[in-house]
This record gives structure tokens, sequence and C-alpha cells, in this order.
């Protein structure tokens, strides 16, 4: 799963033109479905899991127009706030005034260059590149989603790792990654920093890819902070914070001394302090 790209729905029956754009959006980290018909965008648009971040619509398409391919895209449930950008060789005022009321946000004037088309769509919805917080927040976001309309819970599992722990963090990612199932993420937050968000996941199931995750790893160095939905929260910073509350909570137990009279090292930056740390680069 490409998690943490903007994925973008590009509506062009002109094979150059579609072909162009694609080639010059993908080049920078957007997720690019292109589609030559408003009838083939409107069942993609009904068909996709989650909203794609931005709509690029041609005026001029055969069959259903432009204009009321946005028009019907709007009425899609997740598709009334998502930002849609016209194409056209036409540039009347009152073609532009008539996209804007349908719902549009902008537009862009055939022949366009590959700077003009990523300066308008960095403006709408960004770089596609986003940090691993952001990405954490976007997930989070789709998965709630997904369970409203499904009624199942979602278990978020912030795992803090000591710094004697002698494992590269893309290796204990891949270790995780192996141990968790197609439909669950690890996002990593920093060197030290892991999240898991497990969909279909009660309490119950969050205990047990802890206890696995424990096996897993050599050492005791680990400390979990978990959280379910909707218990715990009804959005994601809900989650998350509820979550960095038990991690924190429990990151600052005594020292504990080990089976061979060693006192275990000492507790690591709390979790507020990393992810500050996380979101200041």
């Amino acid at each position: 799963m490409g998690y943490g790209k903007k994925s973008i729905l590009l509506v062009e029956d002109s094979t150059l033109t579609r072909f162009s754009s694609k080639r010059v959006l993908e080049s920078r980290g957007y997720i690019v479905t292109e589609v030559i018909s408003g009838e083939e965008a409107l069942v993609r648009a009904k068909e996709s899991l989650d909203p794609f971040d931005l709509v690029i619509v041609d005026i001029h398409l055969p069959g259903i127009d432009g204009l009321t391919t946005i028009e019907k895209i709007k009425e899609i449930p997740g598709y009334r706030y998502i930002p849609v950008m016209i194409l056209t060789a036409d540039a009347k005022v009152s073609m532009v005034k008539k996209a804007i009321q349908l719902g549009a946000v902008d537009y862009l004037c055939k022949p366009f260059t590959s700077e003009q088309l990523l300066q308008r769509v960095n403006k709408l919805i960004g770089h596609s590149e986003e940090t691993p917080r952001e990405v954490l927040e976007s997930i989070l976001r789709k998965e709630i989603n997904r369970a409203k309309r499904g009624n199942f819970k979602i278990s978020l599992v912030l795992v803090l790792r000591k710094m004697t722990n002698k494992l590269s963090t893309r290796d204990i990612e891949r270790r995780v990654r192996r141990m968790l199932r197609e439909i669950d993420e690890v996002i990593v937050l920093d060197d030290s920093l892991f999240a898991l968000v497990l969909p279909l996941t009660p309490t119950e199931g969050a205990a047990v890819v802890i206890e696995k995750f424990q096996k897993w790893m050599p050492g005791k160095e680990w400390h979990f902070g978990q959280a379910v939905y909707p218990e715990d929260g009804a959005d994601g910073k809900a989650l998350l914070e509820r979550a960095q509350e038990r991690l924190n909570k429990e990151s600052r137990k005594p020292p504990q001394v080990n089976v061979a009279g060693e006192i275990t090292p000492e507790t690591p930056m709390p979790l507020s302090a990393a992810l500050s740390k996380n979101e200041n680069g």
C-alpha cells in the first residue's frame, strides 16, 4: 500500500495530455488514476474505497461533458469537499464561472507547462511527500471512516523501544510487517517510535499483537500504548492522544531488576518529545 501519497483522478480524453500529465505528476510522487470519459470517472470514484485527494477534469469530454461530470462527482458521498480542477482550451469567463458554481476550485488553460500543472496541484493538495505523523493521521482518518461504515473496531498501538536494541529501525519495520496482516499498517515515526494501525481489531486482538511483537523481537526493551476506536475516541486525534497517554504512563514505570540482577536501562525519551521532534524535522 502506498500510504502517504496523494491520489489524483485524471479525466482527460486527449492521449497526449493525459500521458504527459500523468508522467509529470507520478514523477513527483502522486498516485494518478487516468480515465478518458466522464462515465468512467464516475465509476472509478464510486468504486474507490477512499475518495481521491484531487479530481482533474477536462471540460470537453465525449459523452458526459466535464461540467456534468463535476456536478455528478460532487453528489458522490465523500466528494463534496474534494477539490476539482478543470482543464480547458476555452478560457471564456462564462465557462469557468459555471465550473466554479458546480464545485471546481481552479482551472488550467491548455496548453500548459509541467511547472504550471505542478504548481496548481501543489496549491490544492500539497506535496505528495508527507511526514510520518501526517501519514499516520491520514491512515487513521481513512480507517475510521471505513470502520464507521462497517461498524467495526480499529486498534492503534504505539511502540517505543529503548536505545539498547541492536536491530536497525529498518530491520524492526521489516520484522513487524512480516508479523502482521496485509491490511495492517506500520509507520516509523522516529528511530525509536513506531505506530501499528490494526483494522478489524478490538482490544483483545491488539493484546495478541503486542504479545506476538514481544516474542518476535529480542530483549525486553519495548513499551506499548494502545487505543481502540470507538471506545477511546471518535477520531484519529483522540486515539493518538489516548495511546500516547498510556504509553507515557507505561514508559515511566520504575526500572525493573531482571533475572541476572541487572537494572534495565533508564526510561527513554517521552513520547510527546519524540513526536515533537518528528514534527519539527
